[in-house]
């Protein structure tokens, strides 16, 4: 990192300087001619002094994505380069059929109908229907089956974009992306033929977007969601349905989605029980060590369970453990809450989505000396952007892989660095990379006095004063101060930004102190 002052030749040209000054001041003030030299007071102040290391870092965008076509044929419209796509955004038409983009990380791969297996692809598309609004009696079970109210939202949606909702979905009307996209690049024209799989556009993902939905059939409100911002890790309370707690367990989602149904140690055996018991002994409620990492729901997981629940404050006999279908999603790791989608105490018709997991469509990335505890993981920085915005930047990521940067035998090797930025002023949404300074606290006095460093006084007998008023008019007269002064012995401590903070007996702050004008 390099300093934001310099120290050593500042502080020495600063109290040369000061010092030339006050004796030239003297000899005019003395002479029978001359000009006066031109000077002005300023109040001692008392405040924090601060010096700062910085180093330069980029700002980007964290993801990119290829939107391409699931089917073949020609195309007929496409959207244009800048534009948004967001769950319900027709990104083009092939032989006149729109292409619309739904949110999820399962790709399009078969027409689905009530005829349809039961699937992870299935859930998705619910997910998407009950988002957009056409659900709109709370009809649709958000699970993998597709059945006659599954067909009756597909329905709805095809009425929608202009097609005659048959309630069937054909592989060619779908494209599923992670988030919500901005378009950088548009990569056929109008007219041209397109192959199934061949690019349509390439877009940054301006947000991650993965959807969470509160299920089971016991309905009840939708409490305490995790404020914006909550970084998510198994365990993690997103929100509270009914009076009980669901949380995340991270894992593969297109295995086990969600708990879609009611655990009691009557309960048949399945794989959604060892989640539920990993998760309780990953988080200490098995002290005894009695759980079992199994397939089976029995006592000593259903008072793990008890023990959890009471952690969280809700009183419930282990003899009588019930787990309610949706106490727990499945999710991706590395996310974080986004902007909850649902009014707290909200009682939903059915099924509903609660709110958005996220991770940082942008991020700052630098690199570091190995061992460098300035980018500890989770340490704090302070991120100024170009338009001197200042925000509070977090290490959420230490490279692994070191290198040589400078090519110089003998130098210490850097790895990579990544910031999470909260705080993002809109000055950069144009542009896809933008330089940043990172900045920490070098050296720092507290409620120092501070003064600006010309008024330093060099002393030929060695150290250092300021000149203070010391009569009533403090005033100036055409940049001359028209009150006595006299000099107060000081002891210069920290030099900052052209301000230096002092130390001495006669020291207070509001004293009035003579600088050159």
């Amino acid at each position: 990192m390099r300093r934001f002052v310099a120290l050593a030749s500042a502080v020495l040209v600063a109290a040369v300087g000061a010092g030339v000054w006050f004796a030239t001041r003297h000899d005019a003030n003395t002479a029978t001619a001359g000009m006066p030299a031109q000077t002005t007071t300023v109040e001692i102040t008392q405040r924090d002094l601060v010096i700062y290391d910085e180093t330069t870092a980029t700002l980007g965008f964290t993801t990119s994505v290829t939107v391409a076509s699931p089917v073949a044929g020609t195309v007929t419209s496409v959207i244009a380069a800048g534009g948004d796509i967001d769950p319900g955004t027709v990104v083009a038409t092939i032989d006149g059929a729109p292409v619309v983009a739904l949110t999820g990380d399962v790709p399009s791969y078969r027409d689905l109908s009530t005829g349809s297996t039961d699937g992870i692809d299935i859930r998705q598309l619910e997910t998407n229907l009950v988002l957009l609004g056409f659900d709109p009696d709370g009809e649709v079970a958000i699970d993998e089956e597709y059945d006659s109210a599954t067909a009756a939202a597909v329905t709805l949606w095809e009425d929608s974009l202009g097609l005659d909702g048959d309630g069937e979905i054909t592989q060619g009307e779908i494209v599923y992306v992670p988030g919500h996209l901005l378009v950088d690049t548009v990569t056929v024209s109008v007219g041209a033929a397109v192959g199934s799989g061949d690019a349509l556009l390439i877009g940054r993902e301006t947000e991650r977007s993965y959807l969470v939905a509160a299920t089971g059939a016991d309905g009840g409100a939708i409490t305490d969601v995790a404020a914006t911002g909550t970084v998510v890790t198994t365990g993690t309370v997103l929100f509270w349905h009914n009076g009980h707690p669901v949380v995340a367990i991270e894992g593969d989602a297109s295995t086990t989605p969600a708990l879609t149904r009611d655990l009691t140690t009557d309960a048949d055996n399945g794989v959604d029980v060892k989640l539920l018991e990993a998760m309780l002994v990953a988080g200490g409620f098995d002290p005894d060590g009695t759980v079992v990492i199994d397939d089976e729901f029995d006592d000593a997981t259903a008072a793990a369970v008890q023990r959890w629940w009471a952690s969280l404050g809700v009183t419930a006999d282990a003899a009588d453990i019930t787990v309610p279908a949706g106490s727990f999603v499945v999710v991706p790791g590395g996310l974080f809450t986004g902007t909850s989608l649902m009014a707290d105490g909200t009682v939903p018709a059915g099924d509903a989505i609660v709110l958005e997991l996220t991770t940082a469509a942008r991020e700052v990335t630098t690199s570091a000396p190995i061992g460098d505890d300035t980018f500890a993981l989770g340490a704090t920085i302070d991120v100024e952007f170009p338009d001197g915005t200042v925000s509070t930047g977090t290490v959420i990521d230490v490279g692994t892989v070191a290198v040589n940067a400078d090519n110089v035998p003998g130098s210490t090797p850097t790895v990579d660095i990544t910031l999470h930025v909260a705080d993002i002023p809109a000055t950069v949404d144009d542009f896809v990379q933008i330089p940043v300074t990172l900045r920490v606290i070098a050296e720092e006095v507290k409620d120092a006095f501070v003064v600006p460093v010309s008024a330093l006084v060099a002393l030929a007998e060695g150290g250092y004063a300021v000149e203070i008023t010391t009569g009533s008019d403090a005033s100036s007269t055409a940049g001359t101060t028209a009150a006595p002064t006299s000099l107060i012995a000081v002891e210069p401590g920290l030099f900052a930004d052209g301000f230096v903070s002092i130390t001495g007996e006669q020291v207070t702050a509001g004293l009035q102190v003579v600088v050159p004008s």
